[in-house]
């Protein structure tokens, strides 16, 4: 891959080319139906007291200018050249690393290091093979196009409520994301049809069973793709080429070197295949990520709300949303280059991207609003107290008090990822995968620090890790729902110099039960926390597994405040 020069100043494209076709029609139909009897009439009413409504529109997003900020604060493509050491050189029994011993220290002689004779810019990376980590953008870039459409019925019914029911829906396409453009290669043998996802996937099996080396048989896509194993030097020639695969992931307790980083073992054998070298690794980079217009999301909703009109000093309304949002990332253009939380929209396994698509990070189930605005019925003109004297009704009369509530059920909750290897990516780790029926059932403490899960044990040791090319579960668990009343006092009293000048107090209070729910955040995401070992299944976890680490709101406010007007 060569690094060009872009921009007019360079008589180049620009990075991206300019979309010239983004049509965004609206279309929007209202009816009001005038039935005058039967059973119509009762159900809709006369002309006015019912309304259908039903509306599409084809709309894009804006991009560009923190996408543009993002890669010009980060890119290092074409302004740097390195030179890495490739992982598992060392290790710290038989072969350890250099020690520092200072700044000036000669690292020419490290394996893997050759230093070029000058540097030209832009700069190119040698295909040297020593598997790099950068990110880019993508040329092909689009704008995001988004689908909307709604349906309402609405009916006014006596006493001034209104009643509406909506059904509300969005299809998004072309969206943001980031993908691996130099992801590993999901070699298929040509005689056996076999893909590496399913032959490393038959010999995980096997590991899992603790099946004897010498009983494993031959499977034809590693005899057909590494027929030389056994007469390399760096293999056992008393076994197949299944056999040799296999010693490299199987367990130390039948003769294994316990290897589950499965892109480390492609890296392995990249060299070692009958048909050629970098069969599974580009020889440049070992993961390029790319932000692309490759992702899409579906939104539906329905929507019940109820309100009353301002009727005798009171005002007000209720709606409750069932909802769900589904896409294959939820990431923001201003994310870093690389991740799979944290908004950073990277899609794992760019072979496969449906293996992606699940709950998106901000999917809510079930939401409940309401508001209420109430002018307190005491003093002048009032039902009660009506005839305070003047001092009376400056202190007890005219105050209007009003609420807003929200209950909404959990988000979900950062998920849980295999920590012990690279099982599909490079430079990501894929999730975990439960092996049995599990879900978030959160605890307030106790011997543990509150959890997500009121057995920490039985939550770990449902998880296996992930295979070759697995994504793995995204977004299976869910954080404790969110309730949240804020309520609001205030007054204005008359200046006694003039009728137009008026002080207004007011005192509002959010969060005024003090509520506080808690979840899982990015602050507290670590190997710790949220990662799975080397079969979770057999093992214990940390003190920390799936602990909530922050609250969801904000503790209790109050604020008082007085403006003078005239």
């Amino acid at each position: 891959m060569q690094v060009d020069l872009s921009g007019p100043a360079n008589h180049r494209a620009g990075l991206y080319n300019w979309d010239k076709n983004n049509f965004q029609p609206r279309w929007a139909l209202a009816w009001s139906p005038d039935f005058q009897e039967g059973w119509l009439h009762r159900l809709f009413g006369k002309q006015g007291t019912s309304v259908f409504r039903g509306g599409f529109a084809i709309t894009t997003d804006h991009i560009g200018q923190q996408l543009a900020v993002t890669f010009d604060l980060n890119n290092t493509l074409g302004f740097s050249s390195s030179q890495d050491i490739s992982a598992n050189t060392y290790n710290v029994s038989d072969n350890p690393a250099p020690l520092f011993t200072g700044f000036n220290q000669d690292v020419r002689s490290l394996p893997g290091i050759s230093v070029p004779g000058k540097l030209t810019f832009p700069l190119q990376q040698p295909a040297d093979e020593a598997q790099r980590i950068e990110f880019t953008l993508d040329d092909t870039l689009r704008t995001p196009i988004n689908y909307s459409w709604d349906v309402s019925f609405g009916r006014q019914l006596p006493h001034g409520l209104f009643l509406e029911a909506s059904y509300i829906g969005r299809a998004a396409r072309k969206l943001l994301a980031q993908r691996d453009i130099m992801a590993l290669n999901n070699l298929v043998d040509p005689k056996s049809k076999l893909d590496w996802y399913t032959a490393m996937g038959m010999l995980t099996d096997l590991r899992a069973k603790n099946t004897p080396i010498t009983s494993v048989q031959p499977i034809p896509y590693f005899e057909n793709v590494f027929p030389g194993l056994p007469s390399s030097p760096d293999y056992d020639p008393s076994l197949t080429p299944t056999q040799n695969v296999y010693q490299l992931i199987a367990r130390e307790g039948v003769g294994g070197y316990n290897i589950l980083d499965l892109t480390y073992v492609q890296l392995i054998l990249d060299d070692e295949s009958a048909l050629g070298r970098n069969l599974f690794f580009h020889p440049q980079y070992g993961a390029l990520a790319t932000w692309s217009t490759i992702g899409n999301s579906d939104y539906h909703a329905g929507t019940f709300s109820i309100r009353q009109q301002y009727k005798e000093g009171l005002l007000w309304g209720l709606n409750y949303t069932f909802s769900k949002s589904m896409d294959d990332s939820s990431g923001l253009q201003n994310s870093g280059a690389f991740g799979n939380d944290f908004g950073a929209g990277f899609i794992l396994n760019p072979l496969r991207p449906r293996d992606s698509r699940s709950y998106s990070d901000f999917d809510i189930r079930h939401i409940i609003n309401g508001y209420a605005l109430w002018q307190i019925p005491i003093g002048k003109g009032k039902p009660f107290l009506s005839q305070l004297p003047g001092v009376g009704e400056a202190i007890l009369g005219g105050w209007q008090l009003t609420g807003v509530y929200r209950w909404n059920s959990g988000l979900p909750a950062l998920n849980f990822f295999d920590a012990a290897q690279w099982a599909t990516n490079w430079n990501v780790q894929s999730y975990g995968v439960r092996t049995r029926p599990i879900e978030s059932s959160p605890t307030r403490g106790g011997a543990r620090e509150p959890s997500l899960f009121s057995d920490p044990k039985y939550a770990y040791q449902s998880f296996r890790n992930s295979r070759a090319g697995e994504t793995c579960d995204r977004n299976p668990f869910r954080n404790p729902g969110f309730v949240s009343l804020d309520l609001g006092l205030s007054k204005s009293f008359t200046m006694p110099w003039n009728e137009h000048h008026k002080l207004q107090f007011r005192w509002e209070v959010f969060n005024l039960t003090n509520t506080q729910r808690l979840r899982t955040s990015a602050d507290g995401y670590s190997r710790e926390s949220y990662g799975l070992a080397i079969d979770p299944d057999l093992g214990e976890p940390a003190p920390s597994f799936g602990n909530f680490d922050s609250i969801q709101g904000t503790p209790r406010v109050m604020q008082f405040g007085l403006r003078y007007t005239w």
